[in-house]
């Protein structure tokens, strides 16, 4: 397994993908924090070889592990050893998260696009970019390409027409500090309108 931290509050961890005589469907990734920790919590069950975990604390160690399933639950080994790794300290000390984006509205919509935007977030030291979620049940995955690093407005393109989703946004900093939600929006897309010619 490989790591790498990103920033303050991010570490991406990569890993070699194993084999099986029926097929590999998933992950489960594991991680403990602090020095020499030992008790391990799953904290993603990841599809592919690669994981962006974000939200940690600044100048804080954390190790993982992981280990496949395949389509009959077959859990594999986890991979040895642990892998550890240390975020930075905030850049130039910087902890404070920008305020959250006020007012998350939808500008407009058709059957393959919805048009976003909000009030931008402020920071002691400066909002970087924003990044824009779509929704789907419990589940939040970022928009790509993620994010919108001018602010709103957003297009979010390449949609299904007659499909209901869920929005949310939220900004970080150049210390890597991520603000808390917007409200969230829950717009339709109207379906297609049938060619008559």
């Amino acid at each position: 397994m490989n790591l790498t931290a990103v920033s303050s509050t991010q570490i991406n961890a990569s890993w070699t993908a194993p084999t099986d005589n029926v097929a590999v469907t998933g992950y489960l990734l594991e991680r403990c924090t602090g020095a020499s920790c030992s008790t391990f919590a799953q904290i993603a069950t990841p599809t592919t070889t690669s994981y962006s975990n974000t939200g940690l604390t600044a100048s804080t160690s954390y190790t993982y592990r992981v280990r496949a399933t395949d389509a009959n639950s077959n859990l594999s080994a986890y991979s040895s050893p642990p892998v550890s790794l240390t975020t930075p300290a905030g850049g130039g000390g910087d902890t404070q998260a920008p305020t959250a984006p006020s007012n998350l509205i939808v500008l407009a919509s058709s059957s393959s696009e919805i048009d976003l935007s909000w009030g931008a977030s402020t920071d002691n030291v400066g909002v970087t970019s924003y990044s824009v979620e779509r929704c789907s049940g419990s589940s939040c995955t970022p928009v790509p390409p993620g994010t919108a690093s001018s602010g709103p407005p957003y297009y979010d393109t390449g949609l299904t027409a007659g499909t209901a989703y869920k929005y949310r946004v939220r900004a970080t900093d150049a210390a890597g500090n991520w603000s808390a939600y917007s409200n969230v929006v829950s717009p339709t897309t109207p379906s297609a309108t049938p060619d008559c010619n």
